[in-house]
């Protein structure tokens, strides 16, 4: 709980106070009004039902367009704040820096500031309960080896990009409740493969009158946090780094998608 609450950035969402005794441990936190980046990107299903819009992809009838640069300030954000973690949990600690990174975890504050929340709960959480809750249970380090590192995390920030690109809920990450999802990580891969890769991107993003060559180079980043080879996985501070050149470069990188043909966009992880 001492290393949690030491722990302070940007974009992490600061730890308030604890209660910690034998039989129950509380966590709190501020309150962010605006909600998490799932709803921001999905629509509150919820409220969108009630709108009688559910049917119409779930996004409401007021709902703000989530544009482009939106989506990859995001993704920068996220990026910096799993760099910090990963900086600042020692390995000797055995503590897996987050552990549970997926859009209902990430928050946006009232400038649209990104807070990370939910950060280093594995060593309080049951094993059991975590491994059915906790994303990184999830990720193929785990399924295949049956444990689990820092870069689980990379695998499910890989799975995040993939959200942010697509529009699509990630079966691996979806709220309990919703729609089941898709696999991203497979139905990405086989759009690359199968050239139709800029069909994939969310149609919100594309409405803009140039669509950024940084949208392909966040996919091709993305598949490579989400190869099936773990050990092909990146170090966070590089995906750190390749996220915010793509930000510097994104202004002056803009082309225009056709809606049909190849990009370039590597397979060689299939």
């Amino acid at each position: 709980m001492k290393l949690i609450s030491g722990l302070k950035h940007r974009n992490l969402l600061p730890l308030l106070a604890y209660y910690y005794s034998k039989d129950e441990k509380l966590l709190l936190y501020k309150f962010i009004p605006k909600g998490n980046l799932y709803n921001r990107i999905h629509g509150n299903i919820f409220s969108s039902f009630l709108e009688n819009d559910f049917f119409l992809g779930g996004r409401g009838n007021n709902r703000i367009p989530f544009k482009w640069s939106s989506r990859l300030s995001v993704a920068h954000g996220v990026a910096k704040a799993m760099e910090f973690l990963h900086q600042n949990t020692k390995a000797s600690q055995s503590v897996i820096p987050h552990g549970n990174l997926k859009s209902s975890n990430i928050l946006l504050d009232e400038n649209d500031i990104v807070l990370v929340s939910d950060y280093g709960l594995t060593s309080l959480i049951a094993f059991p309960v975590a491994s059915q809750r906790m994303i990184s249970y999830k990720s193929p380090e785990y399924q295949n080896r049956r444990k689990i590192t820092k870069k689980s995390d990379v695998w499910s920030y890989g799975c995040l990009l993939l959200e942010l690109l697509t529009g699509q809920i990630c079966t691996y990450t979806a709220p309990q409740g919703s729609n089941d999802g898709v696999d991203l990580c497979s139905w990405a891969y086989r759009a690359v493969r199968e050239e139709w890769t800029c069909e994939i991107f969310d149609m919100e993003m594309l409405t803009q009158r140039n669509a950024s060559q940084g949208m392909v180079r966040l996919l091709q980043l993305a598949l490579k946090c989400c190869d099936k080879a773990p050990e092909k996985w990146p170090e966070m501070a590089e995906v750190a780094r390749e996220v915010e050149d793509i930000k510097l470069n994104d202004d002056n990188d803009e082309f225009s998608f056709k809606r049909s043909g190849s990009t370039d966009v590597s397979t060689s992880a299939l």
